[in-house]
């Protein structure tokens, strides 16, 4: 009888235990992320356009072939992603070819650019 009442203690506390600790994970997870609104969407245009991004970079068949076509960027990638390859592209990848804007985009710009890439999705 003494080792059921010792299984039963254990298994209580191990349940208290997953209970506090599922607790404290939705305590601290962060909120999901706000959906962009269409005017910042279309700011983000308004960034993509003033650095001419399209030199290097298509979408819907317009624009430059020297860099990846991101007319779905937003299906494959997460706005983290994007704003670390906006900042820094060799955080990605090493040997990037694209420049650095990270000195250049930020803010309220920078924000309003990965909410445009991001609505770049397949339809």
């Amino acid at each position: 009888m003494a080792f059921a009442t010792h299984r039963t203690v254990a298994s209580a506390f191990m349940s208290f235990s997953l209970f506090g600790i599922l607790l404290t994970t939705v305590a601290l997870a962060k909120p999901p992320a706000a959906k962009p609104s269409a005017a910042e969407i279309a700011a983000g245009k308004t960034v993509y356009d003033k650095n001419k991004c399209t030199n290097c970079h298509m979408i819907a068949s317009k624009g430059g072939k020297s860099g990846p076509d991101l007319s779905n960027v937003g299906t494959t990638r997460t706005a983290a992603w994007l704003e670390a390859e906006i900042k820094d592209p060799s955080s990605h990848k090493a040997d990037s070819a694209m420049p650095a804007y990270g000195e250049k985009i930020k803010g309220k710009d920078l924000s309003n650019l990965v909410a445009y890439l991001g609505s770049l999705k397949k339809k």
